[in-house]
């Protein structure tokens, strides 16, 4: 399915993206492509207009793809954001967000996904303006911005790594995720030396964004030893990652202890983006109290402006966005929740 968004600037018509969308879901754990030629679609962009229809003023002049207010912004997927980068590039797209209209900051991917099937992430399903699947490439959908990731599971040298990061950036893409759960037995499984010595080769290039490794909430200490480690040596991190779930019961009773975790975050004086979050275990009695904690989340991170970004893990019980091809009442108040910021 293709469909295509008009760009209004004033009363004039500056162009259209066009993006087709395509099959394919890797879940948590499955291994997609680590291709990095494909590349994730210029299609989220928004002003006035939905992102799976062809119609210019579906939303207000000055308004984003959202809804809300931005002065006319544009948000475009891609890796680092770069004021006024406006068009989109052929396969991964490089700019980050355009000013659309007159007067308004920029707006710029804000809502995401811990991987979905790719008919699910566009306008009139979950509206998110980018999304990852832990690895590499997109596995054909150019629904969305996808983002990549180097994780660390199979690139355990350095030489690994500078191979991943080069196709990447010759792929076309400015923004990486780097190692998942490090801290982890049957993720990448680094402790924070090897992770430091992998480091250079995995920031070599200084127009690709790199993220921190992304450790669970339980490993504070590992990654606070990473950090450490990090200002000693002037290497360069240029986001903090973080994954938080509710465990214990009443965790997830509203977003007091997510926003606990981000405050600790905020140390690290970097932007955040939340990689994975949801309710699990004891904290996770019913569809209902995740649906609730999810609204309390997006009020609670309004009130931080140092969170970038953020993807919802949909892959626990309770927590599905879709279910049997339909949404379920989570997925809708997802879509409805603002994409851009």
């Amino acid at each position: 399915m293709c469909s295509r968004v008009w760009l209004l600037a004033g009363w004039a018509i500056l162009g259209f993206v066009a993006a087709c969308s395509s099959d394919g879901v890797n879940r948590a754990g499955v291994a997609g492509s680590s291709s990095g030629g494909s590349a994730g679609a210029a299609g989220t962009l928004g002003v006035g207009g939905s992102a799976d229809e062809p119609r210019a003023g579906t939303a207000s002049l000055g308004g984003n793809a959202n809804g809300a207010g931005g002065g006319g912004s544009a948000a475009q997927g891609g890796g680092r954001s770069a004021s006024g980068a406006g068009a989109a590039s052929g396969g991964a797209t490089t700019g980050g967000a355009a000013s659309g209209g007159v007067g308004g900051a920029a707006a710029r991917p804000f809502k995401g996904v811990a991987n979905a099937a790719c008919d699910d992430l566009g306008a009139g399903r979950l509206n998110a303006s980018w999304w990852y699947n832990w690895t590499t490439g997109p596995s054909g959908c150019k629904t969305g911005e996808f983002v990549p990731m180097i994780s660390g599971k199979n690139e355990k040298s350095a030489a690994a790594v500078s191979t991943a990061l080069q196709a990447l950036k010759a792929a076309g893409y400015r923004t990486v995720l780097g190692f998942n759960e490090p801290n982890k037995t049957d993720q990448a499984n680094l402790p924070v030396a090897d992770v430091v010595k992998l480091w250079p080769s995995l920031t070599a290039d200084a127009e690709v964004r790199v993220s921190s490794p992304a450790t669970s909430a339980d490993a504070k200490a590992w990654f606070e030893d990473f950090m450490a480690q990090v200002d000693a040596q002037s290497l360069r991190v240029d986001f903090v990652a973080v994954h938080w779930y509710g465990w214990n019961a009443g965790s997830c009773n509203d977003a007091k202890e997510l926003e606990s975790y981000l405050t600790w975050a905020e140390k690290f004086k970097r932007p955040i983006w939340i990689t994975e979050f949801g309710c699990m275990n004891a904290s996770n009695p019913s569809a209902e109290v995740v649906q609730k904690f999810y609204a309390a989340a997006i009020e609670m991170l309004a009130r931080h402006a140092s969170v970038e970004r953020y993807a919802w893990y949909p892959w626990n019980t309770n927590n599905e966005l879709v279910m049997s091809g339909n949404l379920t009442a989570l997925g809708t108040a997802f879509g409805q929740a603002p994409a851009l910021r």
